[in-house]
């Protein structure tokens, strides 16, 4: 049976349409992230969810019943806000204890339960300071230990960590994730760290503009988008226009040389795509053409490097040429070993292996009914450390 469902949700604040039609099933247990870009709607429908808004149409079912109505004391969830909302005349084991204390739980159990949950969350030497005399960290990990005391059917999660710094914040996920699992706690997590939601979630919702963009596990949402919106948003993403010769045999067209890749089959002949490609599955190659073989090669100059550890970012400039395009280029994002990264300093000159295999083209839905410039590929400048 399912722990919580959100049938056909719409908020809207005057003429704005917050949240439409936002419809989802989440199972006993399971850990879900809503992840989009700020004013996608995630917090408002977490907000709906815990009863701090109420929809302008659509249910909010727990364990099969309609809690649409009820306000949040009555609805059975715990709730962690984003800067952690802790009393801050009460010591963490005051903090901790108050749910349980308002539901008038004997003091013997009482105890019992703080004790546990700071044993949990490794806040067993902090039980008598009070929040200003606790880190950030160990604060968050005192929201998070209050909020499941009392034992909830489902745990909101409103951006837990963004008051953190990285380190912190990357310790905290993973004791999110352990503590989720270990008390089996079905969850909603906000964020618009993809990073975090990839890493931890059982399944990521993706928002845009108050809707669904696409649900699937983070392998599914990182490997294989459904859309562009998803696919830029995650990650750095190679987009590379397309057109489709054949449906019927999944073949695509760029700069004159054809290929087949996953996605295109069943796409109508002429049809415009874009070859979705991550840039660490890109190849720098030699002089040999590695189309024949089945792939894409595209031409370049290096315009940037950018060190991210273990890898560094190359940004190449496609050449005219290589593209068919006259005169406009585009940039591609090419991830190497650090360790070679030399080889390729900013203005040289390189070409790039599209491996069929590790591509996907999806339908340009941008080019339906207008005339749209796709010279430029939209990939992240800016060093992309979570994925």
């Amino acid at each position: 049976m399912s722990r919580l469902e959100l049938i056909n949700v719409t908020k809207r604040f005057g003429d704005q349409v917050a949240v439409s039609d936002f419809s989802l099933t989440i199972e006993d247990g399971e850990l879900v992230s809503f992840l989009g870009p700020s004013g996608c709607g995630k917090t408002t429908t977490l907000r709906m969810t815990a009863g701090f808004e109420a929809p302008d149409s659509g249910m909010v079912i727990v364990d099969g019943k309609d809690v649409t109505d009820l306000p949040p004391n009555k609805r059975g969830m715990g709730m962690v806000f984003q800067g952690y909302a802790l009393f801050p005349n009460m010591t963490a084991n005051e903090n901790v204890e108050f749910g349980l204390a308002v539901r008038n739980a004997p003091v013997a159990e009482r105890r019992a339960r703080v004790a546990e949950l700071l044993e949990l969350f490794g806040l067993s030497h902090v039980g008598k300071s009070y929040p200003h005399q606790m880190s950030g960290g160990q604060q968050q990990r005192v929201a998070l230990a209050r909020a499941v005391a009392i034992q909830p059917g489902v745990l909101l999660l409103d951006e837990p960590l963004s008051a953190v710094d990285a380190k912190v914040r990357e310790e905290l996920r993973t004791e999110i994730r352990r503590m989720q699992v270990q008390l089996h706690i079905t969850t909603i997590l906000v964020t618009h760290d993809q990073s975090e939601a990839l890493s931890i979630s059982d399944r990521v919702v993706v928002m845009n503009r108050g809707a669904i963009e696409e649900v699937g596990t983070p392998t599914q949402i990182y490997s294989e988008p459904q859309s562009a919106f998803t696919a830029g948003f995650i990650g750095a993403m190679n987009e590379i226009p397309v057109r489709v010769v054949s449906g019927a045999a999944g073949l695509v067209q760029h700069g004159g040389r054809r290929v087949a890749v996953s996605g295109a089959l069943g796409l109508a002949d002429g049809q415009r795509g874009l070859l979705l490609i991550r840039p660490e599955q890109l190849e720098p190659v030699g002089s040999s053409n590695a189309a024949l073989n089945g792939d894409l090669t595209l031409t370049g100059r290096v315009e940037v490097q950018t060190f991210l550890g273990a890898t560094t970012r190359l940004l190449v400039r496609e050449s005219a040429a290589s593209s068919g395009d006259a005169p406009a280029t585009r940039l591609l994002a090419v991830d190497v070993p650090s360790a070679s990264a030399g080889r390729w300093p900013a203005g040289s000159q390189l070409e790039v292996r599209i491996p069929a295999s590790s591509s996907r083209v999806i339908a340009d839905r941008t080019t339906e009914g207008a005339v749209v410039d796709r010279s430029a590929v939209a990939v992240p400048i800016v060093p992309d450390l979570g994925v």
